[in-house]
């Protein structure tokens, strides 16, 4: 669990953590230089349930994404059956580890993740769903879903971190942890599973780093990363790690399309724009960006 001032939504989600069915935990978190008591209160935890491990303290790393890095980096995840990354701030329902775990292992894949329903601070609620059919390369252009919803295998967790240890790798430049750590899976050829059924509460305040990106505000802010290079910026990023790892001939052509933004390129890409965004309305838009070279 990576965590960073989220003492005011901290109990409810260790509670639903280290109170899970049927599975027993070892919750390894790591803090980014928290003020408000979050790094405090998990050590002071850590001195009264074994289960509980805080890493020590280092410099901030300025993101969610470098903190859960610095995690898969440190911990010592062979020494287990499964992984799970956990958010500071959601609510875990009571089987969300043990229906992912059942679930590895009836499909046999690397990875499980799920449907989630968002929550605001008024009581609403939303169900987002992840759980469209995967393209044959949604995975260079946007994660599986929410990280918080990610149940892994070791030998998964192993290859990611083999990535982010590579002296001169792109790995670690990639901002989004759980969409890097789909990418890897996919890129290795390895099966990814994820499930209708929402596994958690997904809390939505003023300080999600992603969030459920629903609403006006949020399709808004998505059009400003279009136009400002970021998202292009992360494909490439991505695409350039999965070229690494996987030398198929057209993963390797879409890196060096993306990498190198033309007229030209756009066009090349507008042709696979199909095996791209697993939503309809998301290819539509990628398609649109692409004609417009916002993207």
């Amino acid at each position: 669990m990576a965590t960073y001032n989220g003492m005011q939504w901290l109990q409810a989600q260790l509670d639903s953590i280290l109170t899970q069915e049927c599975v027993n935990i070892t919750l390894y978190t790591s803090d980014d230089g928290s003020n408000d008591g979050t790094d405090d209160t998990l050590r002071a935890l850590s001195e009264i349930d074994p289960r509980v491990v805080v890493l020590p303290k280092m410099a901030s790393t300025g993101s969610a994404g470098q903190n859960f890095y610095r995690l898969i980096r440190d911990v010592d995840t062979d020494a287990f059956d499964y992984v799970a990354f956990a958010d500071q701030d959601d609510i875990w329902h009571q089987d969300k580890l043990i229906r992912h775990i059942q679930l590895i292992n009836h499909h046999q894949v690397a990875a499980v993740s799920s449907n989630v329903t968002a929550f605001w601070p008024d009581g609403t609620e939303q169900l987002i769903v992840k759980s469209q059919p995967q393209l044959k390369w949604d995975f260079l252009f946007e994660s599986a879903g929410p990280g918080c919803s990610f149940l892994m295998t070791p030998w998964l967790v192993a290859r990611v971190r083999e990535q982010l240890l590579e002296l001169n790798g792109q790995a670690r430049q990639v901002a989004l942890h759980d969409w890097l750590t789909y990418a890897i899976c996919r890129a290795y050829g390895a099966k990814w599973f994820v499930d209708v059924t929402p596994s958690l509460y997904y809390r939505q305040h003023a300080l999600n780093v992603v969030g459920a990106n629903s609403g006006m505000l949020a399709k808004w802010r998505r059009l400003i990363q279009f136009q400002q290079g970021w998202y292009r910026a992360e494909v490439a990023k991505v695409s350039q790690v999965c070229a690494a790892i996987n030398q198929d001939p057209q993963l390797n052509a879409i890196a060096r399309l993306v990498a190198r933004p033309s007229l030209l390129s756009n066009l090349k890409l507008l042709c696979l724009v199909g095996d791209t965004r697993r939503r309809l309305i998301d290819r539509l838009g990628l398609a649109t960006c692409l004609v417009l070279f916002i993207f």
